[in-house]
């Protein structure tokens, strides 16, 4: 019985990563994240409506997450979740949903600072930067995970 009231086990000790948002503590980088993740998904929709994702179409930035390294407060890692549908209309009736997820890396060196992290994405076209230690763009790097077939949803 004794062993029913025990909490839960937590982490075995400090925190090696933790989320881009919750770095320097909880929550605290919440606004310049989303801020962040806005800009960047407005820039994909835009670049999707000129034509940069032919020959896919419909898709849609779902969700961008970065992990922070603590002890140095560099961004480890960022992976961006772009989804995307065709609904066909069978001669039966039915609609067929043909749904595909892409998890898209962002091209990025191990190492990059949280704040030079945000300042390089903090411009009017942040698919066009390179990050530092990246070999091209964003929307080179997007492109080319997008060229993959991605995976059924």
């Amino acid at each position: 019985m004794a062993a029913d009231a025990l909490p839960p086990p937590g982490p075995a000790g400090p925190l090696t990563f933790v989320d881009l948002i919750d770095h320097p503590a909880p929550e605290a980088n919440w606004d310049r994240f989303y801020a962040l993740e806005d800009r960047l998904a407005g820039a994909f929709l835009s670049a999707c409506a000129a034509q940069a994702c032919l020959p896919r179409r419909l898709l849609w930035p779902m969700q961008l997450r970065c992990s922070v390294r603590v002890a140095d407060a560099t961004v480890a890692a960022c992976i961006w979740v772009i989804a995307g549908s065709d609904l066909r209309v069978r001669a039966t009736g039915s609609i067929d949903p043909h749904v595909r997820v892409w998890r898209c890396p962002l091209p990025l060196d191990p190492g990059v600072a949280v704040e030079a992290f945000h300042v390089a994405l903090e411009v009017d076209d942040p698919l066009a930067v390179r990050l530092p230690g990246a070999s091209g763009s964003l929307l080179h790097a997007l492109r080319t995970c997008l060229e993959a077939p991605g995976t059924p949803s």
